[in-house]
């Protein structure tokens, strides 16, 4: 007996015991559940038919809104008096609240004590989308409203016509209000309101009723008057900057002039306006004078050579999204006149700021002596004379207007041969004298075009030796010309030599041009730095003396020589740049070049240059002068002329009465000392006696 008490006894006890042993299990499955979902959506919860039971916090989010994009995509259906419409959701502000969404998802099965969230446990256990969370969110009724009014005009047979007016001629007549069938947008708002978010979205009948307008006729007659007003007369619009002034007439006002009913259903009114086109294509045929191309803005450097920016200006446009409301404020004035509109169209390649930004703040080019500061950078030339002369000057202030405003940018290096290109005439460039060789010769050789422009490129070298800018290619003349700086000059020639420099500052570089009837000169403005720029000149040395250069000059009998110029002996000399810096610290350059003597100049006739002479002809045989031939017999006379390589030809004889002239030349041409070419021939005339006398 005691071992079946004994056996009822651990079945009652394990009977007991299971229960709690199961919740037991439940309870270490919810912990780990709960601890495995933390951050997550619970089982059991789905939103508008999307179930997210499990999803984490982002993943539900993006759930909802492509369940947003879907809903805003779908369209809704209206039904008006049996005509069929339809709205795309989003284009009246559709809206779902994802936020308030996802917090209902993750407030499920997580409300109340520990407890209460197990029994909600025990109870989702096994089961998916129990707990179902409609959609919600927000729309736009106002956004509805133009559809509505569209909707009565197309579909409805008798709408209600508020009133409005219509201008014939230059009159406005009245179009007065009358009652009709409209719909009832209170009614339809609520069926929109339930129906955008009903994943079903049956189609909404939209109800109507009779309505009787609500603007009367003193509202119309007030809006006749405004418009009245509105075309009393024409209206101009203008500007002073551009200046610019526009008339619209009457007529054009008239065509242009519009009205509709707008606001609320139950608080319209009557709106006056104008119609863009219209007036548009009244300023068609002359909208290229009233509309304007970017400007550039510019530096300019004042009288005192203090540098200054002229504003520039964006391309200005009508402004036609503002021209209709400018004609309308206009019109309704006093005046009857206002401003003309502009946008800004295209930006100039240098705005204002561009310029400004540049840095440009004062002249550089100064040359710092012991004295104080001299003037650097003039060169002078002699005014008039003749037209090799003239034209040179015409070279010089023509390389000068092209390089004058000339900005180069930090870091850019300036080729005033790429900047100005071939000196040509073509480009205005005339024939002047030129270094060509050992001499300066003017005009046939191709590099007289331009002749004189290495004068202005001394000038700007001049310029930028004291504006402390870096040289990075220039070439002095190879023979010494007075009216430059000794060692401190440069030549300019197509393709070579250029001059060439650098910006080595932070700021823009301008160069200025100037001339007068004698001088050229050279400023170059920006900011380095208030460096102090000051130069010296080397002794000079190593001298070679001149050498001999023949001219050609058929005046000139072979055999003799002419100078014309004695010549002078070349040298070397070093200049050298010393830069001093606001640190107190100091940098030199120097720079060395040979200058060839200045040739000594015979004059020779042409047949004895030497072999080496440009101008060297081997076929050119020296001419030889004729001989005196009067009183030789015709034997001597032809001997005579073929010592010197000419021929005798005998012309008509002279009769002469004395028998010691007959036989003998009398006459001869050319005349003895002429300079004929060898074979050349020479005629004489012999004296023959007369009839009748004695021999």
């Amino acid at each position: 007996m005691g071992r079946t008490a004994s056996k009822a006894t651990r079945i009652g006890v394990i009977a007991a015991a299971a229960p709690i042993a199961l919740v037991a299990w439940a309870s270490v499955v919810f912990a780990l559940d709960r601890v495995s979902n933390a951050g997550e959506v619970l089982g059991g919860v789905a939103v508008g038919g999307v179930e997210i039971s499990g999803f984490s916090e982002s993943r539900a989010r993006a759930a909802l809104e492509e369940l947003e994009a879907e809903m805003a995509r779908t369209p809704l259906v209206f039904d008006v008096q049996g005509t069929r419409f339809e709205v795309i959701p989003s284009a009246i502000g559709f809206d779902l609240d994802d936020d308030a969404m996802l917090r209902e998802a993750l407030r499920h099965g997580r409300e109340g004590g520990l407890g209460g969230q197990f029994r909600w446990w025990l109870a989702h256990l096994g089961s998916r989308g129990s707990t179902s969370i409609p959609p919600a969110g927000t729309w736009d009724s106002a956004a509805l409203e133009p559809y509505l009014a569209q909707w009565e005009e197309t579909a409805i047979a008798d709408p209600p016509f508020e009133g409005a007016i219509t201008v014939q001629g230059l009159s406005v007549v009245p179009q007065n209000p009358r009652p009709g069938t409209g719909i009832d947008r209170v009614a339809t708002a609520a069926l929109v309101d339930a129906a955008l978010f009903d994943l079903g979205r049956s189609t909404i009948v939209v109800p109507t009723a009779l309505r009787s307008p609500v603007l009367g006729l003193a509202e119309i007659g007030t809006a006749v008057a405004q418009a009245e007003r509105l075309i009393a007369g024409p209206v101009v619009l203008s500007r002073l900057n551009p200046d610019v002034q526009v008339r619209f007439p009457r007529e054009v006002l008239a065509e242009a002039l519009r009205s509709k009913v707008v606001g609320p259903a139950d608080g319209p009114q009557i709106e006056l306006s104008f119609a863009l086109e219209p007036l548009l294509e009244h300023l068609a045929p002359r909208r290229s004078a009233i509309e304007f191309p970017p400007v550039d803005a510019q530096v300019v450097i004042r009288p005192d050579d203090v540098p200054a920016i002229i504003p520039g200006r964006y391309e200005l446009l009508i402004d036609e999204e503002s021209l209709a409301p400018a004609v309308q404020v206009a019109a309704a004035s006093t005046t009857r006149t206002g401003v003309f509109p502009y946008a800004e169209g295209a930006r100039p390649t240098l705005t204002t700021e561009d310029a400004e930004a540049l840095g440009i703040k004062e002249m550089i080019s100064v040359k710092h002596t012991d004295a104080g500061i001299d003037s650097c950078c003039t060169t002078f030339y002699t005014p008039g004379g003749d037209w090799k002369n003239q034209n040179r000057i015409h070279n010089i202030q023509l390389i000068a207007d092209m390089v004058n405003g000339a900005i180069v940018m930090p870091g850019e290096t300036f080729s005033l041969n790429e900047h100005v290109g071939p000196r040509t005439e073509a480009k205005g460039f005339k024939q002047a004298g030129a270094i060509i060789g050992p001499i300066i010769e003017c005009c046939d050789d191709p590099a007289n075009w331009g002749g004189g422009v290495s004068q202005f490129t001394t000038t700007l070298y001049n310029a930028l030796f004291f504006a402390g800018l870096e040289d990075v290619d220039h070439t002095p003349h190879t023979l010494y010309i007075s009216r430059y700086p000794e060692g401190r000059e440069a030549t300019l020639g197509w393709p070579s030599p250029d001059l060439k420099f650098r910006n080595n500052t932070d700021a823009a570089v301008y160069i200025k041009c100037e001339y007068t009837g004698d001088s050229i000169t050279v400023k170059i403005f920006g900011d380095n730095g208030g460096i102090k720029v000051s130069s010296e000149l080397s002794e000079r040395r190593n001298f070679t003396e001149p050498k001999d250069y023949f001219d050609p000059d058929e005046r000139i009998t072979p055999g003799e020589q002419k100078v014309t110029d004695q010549g002078s002996p070349g040298w070397t000399v070093t200049v050298y740049r010393i830069i001093d810096f606001p640190d107190g610290s100091q940098t030199t350059e120097s720079w060395m070049w040979r200058y060839h003597p200045w040739p000594k100049r015979i004059s020779v006739h042409p047949c004895e240059l030497p072999e080496d002479h440009d101008d060297y002809d081997p076929n050119l045989k020296c001419p030889a002068p004729v001989p005196d031939l009067r009183g030789m017999t015709l034997a001597q006379a032809i001997q005579a002329l073929a010592a010197v390589n000419l021929v005798l030809v005998q012309g008509d004889p002279i009769e002469v009465t004395d028998p010691a002239r007959a036989g003998l030349v009398l006459q001869q041409g050319p005349d003895a000392g002429t300079l004929l070419e060898a074979g050349k021939p020479v005629t004489v005339r012999l004296g023959v006696l007369a009839e009748g006398e004695d021999g």
